[in-house]
């Protein structure tokens, strides 16, 4: 009974199980860089956001910061060629008074 407490429980004598560490996961092949989503697909204040973001950065090859160079071209462009938001203002239309104003 002693003999089996000694040996591991029935295992060859002197021979500890001893467990492999996990593998190491591979090192990515570079940074992801972001490039999504679709550049039409984005609404107007989210294209403005991305473009100002994107030129925050310079362009460094294929990238600038953590988008992708192209996709923040892209973004970039279509944010320049997008419509103004243009609100009309009467010409002679009356001019509010804030409240507590003189009179």
């Amino acid at each position: 009974m002693f003999g089996a407490a000694l040996t591991g429980c029935g295992r060859e004598p002197g021979r500890a199980e001893v467990p492999s560490p996990p593998a190491a996961p591979s090192p990515p092949a570079g940074p992801a860089l972001i490039h999504s989503p679709p550049i039409a697909q984005l609404p107007a204040a989210q294209l403005r956001s991305l473009s100002m973001e994107c030129e925050k950065y310079v362009p460094d090859k294929s990238a600038r910061g953590p988008y992708d160079a192209a996709y923040c071209e892209e973004a970039i462009a279509a944010w320049s060629d997008s419509p103004l938001q243009i609100v009309p203002i009467e010409k002679d239309g009356p001019v509010p008074n804030p409240p507590n104003s003189a009179k």
